[in-house]
């Protein structure tokens, strides 16, 4: 495997429209976009906000999809070792700045070395993926995670992302056959698209229809998923996983 010095930063639509799908299956845009909305209290009450608001942190965890185990460190930080394909690390703490990666494999062999830059107030999933241009080497894809902070009660978030390097674009679809999401191409990901909370069984497929594999998902009001399709379809690894998206959880404004 060669040695990589490419980031990719897949900022998609972290500040920009939303897609959502009604309850019967028409699309619709969220005007609110991505931006909090606060109710107004006074100027007191707005610096109060806004001096509460300036969050001087993010957080990075880390998605193996290449077919090989990976030792990971950012700074000083050892962020994995031996992470195997379709693994997470735990979420870590950053200040914005940028941070220097290495990627070795367990017998110490350089793989990947670059800068990554952190902005502040957002989670990230740092994922380790083959190069769209040349298989053989890797990249890191920097995907922030993007919140809907308007969603009512018995809504939930999903999003997409392509990571299956035989896969160079899919379509998914619920078992009723309405499009959640449509031509994400290899090493992109979708915007959210909110869906009424439940019990889904979602199809994944070609652009021609041809079913690659059914996925089963229980979404809990007003949580956010990020659907990752990982390994390769040619060897029979290719397979979804949904980890649960740290916007749910993490102290982020």
């Amino acid at each position: 495997m060669l040695l990589s010095v490419f980031v990719k930063h897949l900022f998609i639509t972290i500040n920009r429209g939303n897609s959502y799908i009604g309850e019967r299956g028409e699309f619709m845009f969220d005007i609110k976009k991505y931006y909090n909305t606060y109710p107004y209290t006074g100027y007191m009450g707005y610096y109060a906000m806004m001096a509460s608001c300036f969050c001087k942190k993010s957080y990075v965890r880390v998605l193996n999809t290449v077919n090989q185990p990976l030792d990971i460190q950012v700074n000083d930080i050892l962020m994995a070792e031996n992470l195997k394909i379709g693994e997470f690390t735990k979420y870590v703490k950053f200040p914005p700045n940028s941070y220097h990666v290495l990627i070795h494999s367990p017998n110490g062999n350089l793989l990947f070395e670059s800068d990554i830059d952190i902005d502040y107030n957002l989670a990230y999933t740092a994922v380790v993926s083959a190069d769209e241009e040349n298989k053989k080497d890797i990249c890191i894809l920097m995907v922030p995670e993007q919140k809907v902070h308007n969603m009512t009660s018995n809504m939930s978030a999903l999003r997409l992302a392509n990571l299956c390097i035989d896969e160079p674009e899919v379509v998914m679809s619920a078992s009723d056959g309405t499009i959640l999401f449509s031509d994400i191409k290899y090493g992109k990901v979708s915007c959210n698209v909110a869906i009424p909370s439940g019990r889904y069984t979602l199809q994944l497929k070609k652009p021609d229809g041809t079913e690659i594999l059914d996925h089963w998902i229980d979404a809990a009001p007003y949580m956010h998923y990020t659907l990752f399709i990982v390994g390769m379809k040619n060897d029979g690894s290719i397979k979804i996983i949904v980890p649960e998206d740290g916007v749910n959880y993490l102290d982020l404004c």
